[in-house]
């Protein structure tokens, strides 16, 4: 299993295709399963989610799959967009056998990611959130060199201790909602965890 970057360049076995965007890892392994990745070219719905089987390789620049770009087209898009009504008075009415809206009645369009049962996405810049306070955004996720799990969110920057480092244990994460990460230990548990070291570009 191979470390999957974020925000690199995806070639497909034929062409390019787009960039990557998140990684799906299963709740209960932490196993990387798909990788989400976004296209404009793509026909239809910009984005897709590769399963992990079809990436044959990876550097720290680029992501490249074991099938093509028409293969890609046809896998399931990653997010989907929803048109919500809305009412100025947050209600509909009925009357008889027929219903009606106020006049002021809106549309709200909403994305939303689709993630497989039992999986969660990531991604950096994401919020995190521990049981009682902010504490910072994700920059970087820590893998096992072995088994290719996910065992760490790392946080370098922008989070409440300033320039030192913190590594996030992924079982002490309880959900996410697709922009934030929520944890399940308070903000002193998180300042008291040890770091964890990380191979970067240039290192």
């Amino acid at each position: 299993m191979k470390e999957i970057p974020l925000k690199a360049k995806v070639q497909c076995s034929d062409s390019p295709c787009g960039k990557s965007t998140n990684v799906i890892l299963n709740r209960d392994t932490h196993q990387v399963t798909h990788v989400a990745i976004e296209d404009k070219k793509l026909p239809d719905n910009p984005t897709r989610l590769v399963p992990i089987d079809n990436v044959a390789s990876t550097t720290q620049e680029q992501i490249t799959l074991n099938c093509t770009r028409d293969e890609v087209t046809h896998m399931e898009p990653f997010i989907i967009s929803q048109v919500i009504q809305e009412t100025g008075s947050g209600m509909a009415y009925a009357t008889g056998t027929s219903e009606y809206v106020v006049d002021d009645t809106g549309y709200d369009v909403v994305n939303m990611e689709q993630v497989p049962a039992g999986e969660m996405a990531l991604d950096p810049g994401m919020k995190i959130i521990a049981s009682d306070h902010t504490v910072g955004k994700l920059d970087e996720l820590v893998l096992d060199p072995q088994s290719g799990a996910i065992t760490h969110l790392q946080m370098r920057e922008g989070h409440l201790w300033g320039k030192k480092d913190v590594a996030i244990p992924v079982a002490d994460v309880d959900f996410t909602d697709g922009e934030t990460i929520y944890l399940t230990i308070d903000k002193d548990a998180v300042q008291a965890l040890p770091a964890v070291p990380v191979n970067r570009k240039g290192n």
